[in-house]
């Protein structure tokens, strides 16, 4: 049975480092995406999603239970990734590219049915499950894949219908 957020922190609160570890690998992936929509390199948006839940960690104390955990660790993603965007001479964001990347934040049902989808892939055997992110995530070809994975494309082919197959029976 999967634990809610507040039940989680108040198990970090009580020094139960097995509970923030799950509360990164429920938002790892969605934080990784949010970062890169700022900085547009793999790296930077993974040590950003990184320094996102060390912050999280440190400043627990901090948070406002009245409100989603996820919404709080965000927010310290977006002001991290705006602070390094700054920092960079050669990245330049106007008002309106910042808009347009917050107003991408996903809403509270939205969030929930992407966690949902995050979940499910997660759950998928290894060989699905690793086709599904390099290919929607990662924006990688079934050639790139093959290549990447010493198979066929074929191979992907077959494992990315079986994966949609899979998805969409528990989606359902």
């Amino acid at each position: 049975m999967k634990q809610d957020e507040q039940e989680l922190i108040a198990h970090i609160m009580d020094g139960d480092e097995a509970a923030y570890a799950t509360l990164i690998d429920r938002y790892k992936t969605g934080l990784y995406h949010h970062c890169f929509k700022f900085v547009h390199d793999e790296d930077v948006a993974e040590d950003l999603a990184h320094e996102a839940f060390i912050e999280a960690f440190v400043h627990l104390e901090t948070y406002d239970s009245r409100f989603r955990f996820s919404t709080w660790l965000y927010k310290i993603a977006t002001n991290l990734a705006l602070m390094y965007a700054r920092k960079r001479h050669d990245v330049r964001m106007d008002e309106g590219e910042i808009d347009r990347i917050l107003s991408t934040l996903p809403g509270t049902e939205q969030f929930a049915l992407y966690r949902e989808l995050h979940e499910a892939v997660d759950n998928l055997p290894r060989p699905y499950r690793t086709v599904v992110a390099m290919h929607y995530w990662h924006g990688k070809s079934y050639s790139e894949i093959a290549s990447s994975m010493g198979t066929s494309v074929g191979s992907i082919k077959g494992w990315m219908s079986r994966a949609k197959r899979q998805l969409k029976e528990v989606l359902s």
